[in-house]
């Protein structure tokens, strides 16, 4: 009766030991940033890098790839606004990235913040059109804090089976105007670091 006792929790303890793998809540380490007095919290895996690095990183790309254009074609953009800007890399794949620029600062009545929205989006869906590529706008909206008013437009751009995520925030606050393009392949956008941003 003993022997039989011990081989039944022996069975039990080895049945438990092989139950099924739960895996837990994946938790990213964060990379805190500092622009222009704004501090910016992005996921660990995002580096500076210079505007030459990021070209020689692109080219490394598939020719064949509508976004490795769409991103030089993005770098011009920031580029001609002649303004202090950075960019940030995320070094598991470059295709995910962030420009952080300086812009002006302007009041935003929530009036004002519905009519920058459309007009962002009218813009971007004549640019995707000349680029050859699908536009499809997920969403703009805009949130007010005390100190802050954000401007939100996230969009998706598609090239047969390609296709990327991108967010465009324009953040006036009384530190100074930022702007912030992200683009990334897996439905990112930082918005909870930008509200915090915004609440500081």
């Amino acid at each position: 009766m003993r022997k039989i006792l011990l081989l039944s929790i022996a069975v039990l303890l080895v049945s438990c030991s092989q139950g099924p793998n739960i895996s837990k809540p994946f938790k990213y380490s964060k990379n805190t940033i500092k622009f222009q007095n704004n501090t910016i919290t992005l996921t660990s895996s995002y580096v500076k890098t210079s505007r030459d690095e990021f070209v020689t990183e692109l080219d490394s790309l598939d020719e064949t790839s509508k976004f490795k254009k769409i991103a030089l074609d993005e770098l011009k953009k920031v580029e001609s606004k002649n303004v202090d800007y950075e960019i940030f890399v995320d070094e598991n794949n470059i295709e995910n990235y962030v420009f952080i620029y300086v812009c002006d600062f302007y009041l935003l009545s929530e009036h004002r913040a519905a009519k920058v929205v459309s007009a962002m989006s009218r813009q971007l869906e004549r640019e995707s059109s000349r680029q050859d590529v699908r536009y499809k706008r997920i969403h703009g909206r805009f949130f007010f804090t005390p100190d802050s008013k954000v401007v939100k437009l996230k969009y998706l751009k598609a090239y047969k089976s390609q296709r990327k995520f991108q967010t465009e925030y324009i953040v006036a606050s009384k530190k100074g105007g930022i702007g912030l393009l992200i683009s990334n392949l897996n439905d990112i956008d930082f918005e909870s670091s930008i509200k915090r941003l915004a609440s500081n």
